[in-house]
């Protein structure tokens, strides 16, 4: 997922190294020593780049949310198209750039998935939110003024309460995932239960902006995610 329009090569590199280290040994287990003699640099070039550790997928994290924060400004901007559907195509791409990363957000997943990373996790996803509340904002003011949506109330809480709703259902997906990939499990089980889930946020969201039922298409992007076919 990394490339020179984020970071230099060499960073690149120890994001490389780094993630598969994690995914290897574990996040906990992997020494900064790990990660250096795996490159065959000094600890001084490590702390070129990286103030500790953490900041390692802090950095990676950061990678995926710029690239998401590319995809809904291009959407925003896209002329000719009501607020609902840039809504929908947002979820649709990005859960497209999920699927095409998938083997770097396994490994990433495994990494910061676990009790002590949990200030980890809540730090990227406040990092995520901060960097695409406003814009989500302008978009809810947008479908209210143009009458795609009920009373809003207040943008900034409608904003912040999408994001949150998605972030909740990704979790929920993302564990459920994770019975689909297990051999011994029904797949058309676990692709249901997804199924439902998806459904069930769709309609919450729909209740939430006062659109028809269905106007929220959560189904798609997430069975882009899971199979790459939507």
């Amino acid at each position: 997922m990394f490339d020179s329009t984020n970071v230099d090569n060499r960073k690149q590199d120890f994001l490389r190294t780094a993630l598969d280290l994690f995914y290897e040994k574990g996040y906990e287990s992997t020494k900064i020593t790990d990660i250096c003699k795996e490159m065959d640099v000094t600890k001084g070039a490590f702390y070129y780049y990286f103030e500790s550790k953490e900041d390692i997928l802090v950095a990676i994290a950061e990678a995926f949310t710029e690239k998401s924060v590319d995809i809904i400004r291009s959407i925003i901007n896209q002329p000719g198209t009501s607020v609902l559907e840039k809504i929908n195509k947002m979820f649709i791409s990005i859960n497209r750039l999920k699927f095409k990363e998938r083997d770097w957000r396994t490994k990433f997943k495994r990494a910061v998935k676990s009790e002590e990373n949990l200030k980890l996790q809540n730090r990227i996803a406040s990092s995520l939110k901060l960097s695409s509340i406003s814009m989500l904002k302008e978009l809810i003011d947008a479908g209210a003024r143009e009458g795609e949506f009920g009373d809003i109330v207040n943008s900034d809480e409608m904003a912040e309460f999408l994001i949150n709703t998605i972030l909740s259902l990704n979790i929920a997906v993302d564990d459920l995932e994770n019975e689909l990939y297990k051999t011994e499990n029904d797949n058309q089980e676990c692709i249901s239960k997804i199924e439902q889930k998806v459904h069930f946020y769709g309609v919450m969201l729909d209740r939430a902006f006062q659109v028809r039922e269905g106007s929220f298409d959560l189904r798609t992007p997430y069975m882009i995610k899971i199979s790459g076919e939507g």
